[in-house]
């Protein structure tokens, strides 16, 4: 129903105008290289790029600007995703639109119009005593007992242990300094070294270097033979610090204190780890030991 004139003004506005700009493709190339030339994290630009490839294959050779809305809101509702791929799909695209918006290619982002949907809220795994008891008995023989004592008794994500240096562990303050380059979203914290874990860390801490030597692919393998010697089938995804994380607020009731100690917020330590784990069990959780004179006993 639009008139000729509309139309034509329409074209130059939407089409005409945009008609010089890099394809998808070349759009996502040029954001990755500022986010390497920012110093953007290996595992951020990482993530980046392999969901921005994914819509490469759809839309690589088009102009951004000219993605329809509702191919767009196709793409990014699949169906066939989960809802937490949906959403992180949807923010790197956003991304994308943004970065576009910046350099003139493209007048409005798209992507932000169409809506996401609600993430699961699914219960998180964690290790029971036994498990961990069988965890720490075995974890030296893979030199991973700090690994494994740092993630289970102070919470911290797998991310920031590959990050963290000797240096950042304050023994004899007992302390943890999670600085900016270590810590989720650049935010540092100090988390406590509580008795539990001085007494783990008493077995392997060294005074410099890296937590985790070698590679994360060397690392991936080593935690796979320790789980199979310590008889665990399946390893629960981020089940270390889930675990502290459970065990913590059931020991405490503080959701505040657990909630700093991790790096989170109050709510999120409600909503996700409130009555997984008993107090007697959380009591012994926190109870373990080395015992005198056998690193390898508990």
């Amino acid at each position: 129903g639009a008139t000729l004139d509309e139309s034509v003004d329409h074209y130059i506005e939407h089409v005409l105008k945009y008609r010089n700009a890099p394809t998808v493709l070349e759009i996502i190339e040029k954001l990755l290289s500022e986010a390497e030339s920012n110093h953007r994290r290996e595992s951020t630009v990482k993530d980046l790029s392999c969901r921005l490839n994914v819509f490469a294959e759809t839309f690589g050779a088009r102009r951004i600007a000219e993605i329809a809305r509702e191919e767009l809101k196709d793409w990014l509702q699949d169906p066939t995703l989960s809802a937490r791929s949906r959403i992180n799909y949807s923010v790197k695209v956003s991304q994308l639109y943004n970065f576009a918006i910046v350099n003139g290619w493209c007048e409005s982002n798209v992507a932000a119009s169409i809506p996401r949907p609600d993430a699961e809220d699914s219960e998180p795994s964690i290790f029971t005593v036994e498990q961990v008891s069988r965890l720490l008995e075995h974890a030296a023989e893979y030199d991973l007992l700090c690994y494994i004592a740092i993630g289970l008794f102070a919470g911290m994500r797998s991310a920031e242990l590959l990050r963290l240096d000797w240096s950042a562990v304050k023994l004899a303050e007992r302390t943890i300094i999670v600085g900016a380059a270590v810590a989720k979203k650049r935010s540092r914290r100090v988390v406590e070294i509580n008795d539990a874990l001085a007494a783990w860390l008493a077995l392997c801490a060294r005074s410099r270097g890296v937590i985790v030597e070698g590679s994360r692919n060397g690392l991936y393998d080593r935690l796979r033979k320790l789980a199979k010697a310590a008889g665990v089938k399946e390893w629960p995804d981020n089940g270390l610090r889930h675990s502290c994380a459970s065990y913590s607020l059931a020991l405490t009731g503080d959701a505040v204190r657990t909630a700093y100690q991790l790096g989170n917020s109050a709510d999120m330590i409600h909503r996700h780890y409130k009555a997984l784990v008993t107090k007697p069990d959380a009591e012994r959780f926190f109870a373990l030991r080395p015992a005198a004179g056998a690193a390898e006993k508990i």
